[in-house]
């Protein structure tokens, strides 16, 4: 190691290679790097969903969901198998070991569902599938004086808009149901033309339907054959033919049945601010970035919102604040970190001085952002933390260093050798340290579960860090103190730096020596006080008087208020407990404002 330091410190040209090396291409690392809120994890998780038309949640759960956790019971892989039943619908999550092969788990799953066979009838075909990275950008609301006609052409407009963006690929619409065509027979109807109820949706079935004839093949050209029968309104499936008769009449649908285009009969509504809405929830996938999305979005929003119409849209669960705010909080302490070092070690040495420990901070975070762009991992809450964390420990082993570096050119060393032997000295204490921190960091990477299959990234942009401090210590800090003017003899300080030496030298020799000899002579009470307070300590945790949580309990930005009526009540009871609320709500608030 000493070899090294002096080499670096002989030679200043490859410490200027190397720092600018880092410098250079963690910046480049840091313009390649995506956002997203958090880490990009693929999910290692199965899903079955089996629609069962108007079947209630019990029917559900004894019909569908049970025959299929018994039949996948079983198969190698599976490590958890969840499920939830509801009105008309089934769905079974399950969740893959850590090192099985997700392709032949669900080929097991889909031949064991396919082995069913007694689903009541009248289910859908089962649907299985593997569950891909999806993470909430943000939604958008629409609202105004509206029905859910013009709403749901409005939210189909500004869907397009927003997916026509290079930045958004996935957009989804909430709160509007199905539409359906509902053709109504008369029973005096079918017995006034001799029809029946089958023979009506067959016609209807066998004319909606897009076809094709194959292709002619002309010395010229190639001509396709097609017939595009599918009809997409209401009023086009009127003059579907019904039945033909051996006089040469023919009956149309419109003369025994009325088409009606009308919404699914669906209990599910979203209001805001009173008004129905519709919400158009933006989500983000492995290859995008989330700020991009967001402000791509919010673009698009304010531009909606210009043209004056009488439907609004708003942001709503913007997932890029935190984000955002974590940004800031990173920034902002590390501007306070380097401020705080220049000042603090401008008082006690030097400005110079100050100036070169301070850049180990921006060294250490251009070398992380190279190890974490090459490990694939994004700029997220969770690496975010680990950076807010690093921040303030950085310099820690620069600040040893150099004044370790500064004592021994006090001594009258050259400042070459000054630089050698004092970053030869602080090797062992240093290295100890930041092995300490690293090893503390270290389990983060053999956590299982969810949780520890994203803290992993916390954990290795500490790592990063503390290991690009220790090269920037070592091997660029002397080098650049050996060749500035950070270090000088005190003949050379102005009237106001002697001044300030006489402050720290009574400070150390008239305050902090005498307190330090005491402590020295009475050791048996400087190591009975510390332990004394950890007693104290574990006494209160003990006691109760301080608690244990895994996460803070913290206030959230919004009150959700979940009201559970008697099963088969009419969906005006519901409406009704639900507008009571909302009126609550909104008179609270005025008061609150």
């Amino acid at each position: 190691m000493t070899r090294l330091v002096a080499f670096f410190v002989r030679n200043k040209v490859w410490t200027n290679v190397m720092m600018f090396s880092v410098f250079g291409f963690g910046l480049i690392a840091l313009s390649q790097m995506r956002y997203s809120f958090f880490p990009e994890i693929k999910p290692s998780l199965l899903t079955i969903q089996v629609v069962f038309p108007g079947a209630s949640p019990e029917e559900v759960e004894e019909g569908v969901v049970v025959k299929i956790e018994e039949e996948i019971d079983g198969i190698s892989g599976i490590e958890r198998v969840t499920s939830v039943s509801r009105e008309n619908l089934g769905s079974v999550t399950i969740e893959i070991t850590k090192n099985a092969n997700m392709e032949k788990v669900l080929s097991d799953v889909r031949n064991a569902v396919d082995r069913i066979g007694s689903f009541p009838i009248g289910i859908e075909k089962p649907v299985i599938f593997e569950q891909q990275f999806r993470t909430r950008s943000l939604s958008v609301v629409l609202y105004g004086a509206a029905d859910l006609y013009n709403l749901k052409h409005i939210a189909d407009n500004l869907r397009e808009d927003l997916i026509a963006t290079p930045e958004i690929s996935q957009v989804s619409i909430a709160g509007l149901p199905n539409l359906e065509f509902s053709i109504e027979v008369s029973e005096s109807d079918l017995r006034k033309y001799r029809l029946t109820f089958d023979e009506i949706a067959g016609a209807v079935a066998s004319a909606n339907i897009n076809l094709s004839g194959g292709k002619l093949e002309t010395a010229a050209e190639e001509i396709l054959i097609r017939a595009y029968g599918r009809r997409y309104l209401a009023e086009e499936l009127q003059n579907v033919p019904v039945r033909g008769n051996p006089d040469g009449t023919v009956i149309y649908l419109k003369e025994v049945a009325r088409v009606v285009e009308q919404w699914e009969d669906v209990p599910n509504k979203i209001h805001y601010n009173g008004r129905p809405a519709v919400v158009l929830n933006i989500d983000q996938t492995e290859q995008e970035d989330i700020l991009a999305i967001a402000d791509r979005a919010k673009g698009i929003v304010a531009r909606f919102n210009d043209r004056g119409e009488s439907v609004q849209a708003r942001i709503l669960d913007d997932r890029t604040i935190p984000l955002r705010q974590r940004i800031g909080l990173l920034v902002k302490n590390g501007l306070f970190g380097l401020l705080l070092v220049i000042i603090t070690l401008g008082f006690f040495l030097n400005l110079r001085l100050s100036y070169w420990v301070s850049v180990g901070i921006p060294f250490s975070f251009a070398g992380m952002f190279l190890v974490a762009n090459l490990s694939g991992i994004t700029i997220n809450v969770m690496s975010l933390f680990g950076m807010i964390l690093v921040v303030g420990i950085l310099v820690d082993d620069a600040i040893v260093v150099a004044e370790n570096i500064y004592v021994h050119f006090e001594r009258g060393k050259s400042a070459v050798r000054a630089a050698i032997d004092g970053a030869r000295e602080m090797t062992a204490p240093v290295f100890t340290s930041v092995a300490t921190t690293i090893l503390a960091f270290t389990p983060f990477f053999f956590l299982d579960g969810t949780f520890g299959r994203f803290i992993w990234q916390m954990a290795l942009v500490v790592i990063s860090a503390l290991f690009f401090s220790l090269v920037e210590s070592f091997l660029i800090l002397p080098a650049h103190l050996a060749h500035s003017r950070g270090l000088h003899p005190h003949q050379q300080d102005s009237r106001l730096r002697k001044r300030i030496e006489g402050a720290i030298a009574f400070l150390t020799h008239r305050l902090y020596a005498p307190s330090l000899r005491r402590a020295l002579r009475h050791k048996w009470v400087t190591v009975v006080m510390p332990v004394a307070l950890v007693m104290v300590t574990v006494g209160l945790v003990g006691g109760g008087f301080i608690g244990l949580t895994f996460f803070p309990f913290l206030d959230g930005d919004t009150l959700p208020i979940n009201v559970t009526l008697v099963p088969g009540r009419q969906e005006a009871a519901t409406d009704s407990v639900l507008a009571r609320i909302e009126r609550v709500a909104v008179r609270v608030g005025d008061e609150m404002s």
